[in-house]
């Protein structure tokens, strides 16, 4: 697995439209491919040992998880330029 990045999204949103993805795989395939989504926002890496059927269900995953990122960078660099302005 690939390293832990010490700042990272902690959460992102899965949308109701994959929850039918997810229940059509098999319970085992499920919780590999949701482990290796939250491996992929703590890494940025994609995991390497998905299986063919795992990868394709883990594919898309991949427009949320780049939200994620994208809006966990925005908070970053707006606490850097010191956050909302004041009224």
């Amino acid at each position: 697995m690939a390293e832990i990045r010490e700042k990272h999204p902690s959460w992102f949103k899965m949308k109701l439209e994959r929850r039918e993805l997810i229940r059509q795989l098999a319970p085992e395939t499920a919780v590999n491919v949701l482990l290796a989504c939250w491996d992929y926002l703590e890494t940025g890496e994609k995991p390497l040992e998905l299986s063919p059927i795992e990868d394709v269900a883990f594919a898309a995953f991949m427009p949320d998880m780049q939200e994620a990122w994208e809006k966990y960078m925005k908070r970053v660099s707006s606490g850097e330029m010191g956050g909302r302005p004041k009224k």
